[in-house]
C-alpha cells in the first residue's frame, strides 16, 4: 500500500485531536528535582554556556559526515 500525502495529513489531524486529551501530571518529586537543576550555578543567568554552542556545532559537524548504511 502506498502512503499518500492525504494519509499523512489525516494522521496529523487525528494526532492533534488526540493530543488535546492528554494530561500529564508532574509529581512533587519530579518538580523538586527540576528546581534543583534550575538552581545549579551552571544554569544561572550570566553563567558561561559557550560549551552548549560548541556541543551543538560538534554534533552538526558529526551528523553532516554521517552516511546511511543499508
Amino acid at each position: 500500500m502506498s502512503v499518500t500525502l492525504e494519509d499523512g495529513l489525516r494522521a496529523l489531524r487525528e494526532s492533534a485531536e488526540l493530543a488535546r486529551s492528554i494530561r500529564i501530571e508532574l509529581d512533587d518529586e519530579y518538580l523538586r528535582r527540576i528546581a534543583e537543576v534550575e538552581a545549579m550555578p551552571a544554569n544561572q543567568s550570566g553563567s558561561d554556556k559557550t560549551w552548549v554552542r560548541e556541543l551543538i556545532d560538534a554534533s552538526e559537524r558529526h551528523l553532516a559526515r554521517a552516511v546511511q548504511v543499508r
